[in-house]
């Protein structure tokens, strides 16, 4: 257990609580649908008794996500050919001028959405997964890539996250 102060109305209080980091599922989509996946995988991984948070991309520049200290699950979906969808553009630009380690002890997985009518179908979930391992950061699950009707995937890949999330608890 660990001591956590929590302040309210000014005043501070003492309260046990167990150490359990927010999981921090971010999406990237264009037409909702990746958004709609993160709150699904969000629900899952709630119900198995993670603390989780849901939060646009581009909202958190990867320079930051280091200091979390906590898992990043990646929803992301794929624009025209390979490209990130637009919300997705300066996260991108971003890390993509980071150098080979500097995400070291960052924890992610990433779960692709795309559409496999096109050539690169899940485009910016593969570069985003591969531009992350570049930089040093830890694959806590493959990658999933799900074409449109990627619902019957998410039980299977929020599984193997939490398995190596539990994998962690035990090493």
């Amino acid at each position: 257990m660990k001591e956590n102060f929590i302040e309210n109305e000014s005043q501070y209080h003492m309260h046990e609580v167990e150490f359990h980091p927010t999981m921090l599922i971010l999406f990237a989509t264009m037409t909702g649908t990746a958004e709609d996946a993160a709150e699904m995988i969000a629900k899952r991984f709630k119900a198995a008794g993670h603390p989780v948070a849901v939060g646009n991309i581009e909202k958190y520049p990867p320079q930051k996500l280091l200091a979390r200290n906590e898992p990043i699950l990646f929803v992301v979906s794929t624009w025209g050919e390979g490209e990130p969808p637009d919300e997705a553009l300066h996260f991108w630009a971003d890390l993509s001028e980071m150098l080979a380690g500097e995400l070291a002890g960052l924890r992610y997985a990433v779960y692709a959405l795309g559409d496999s009518s096109y050539d690169e179908f899940c485009g910016f979930g593969r570069n985003l997964d591969l531009a992350l391992e570049e930089r040093g950061a830890f694959r806590l699950a493959s990658r999933a890539e799900c074409d449109c009707d990627h619902e019957e995937f998410i039980e299977q890949w929020c599984d193997a996250v939490n398995a190596a999330l539990q994998n962690e608890c035990i090493a």
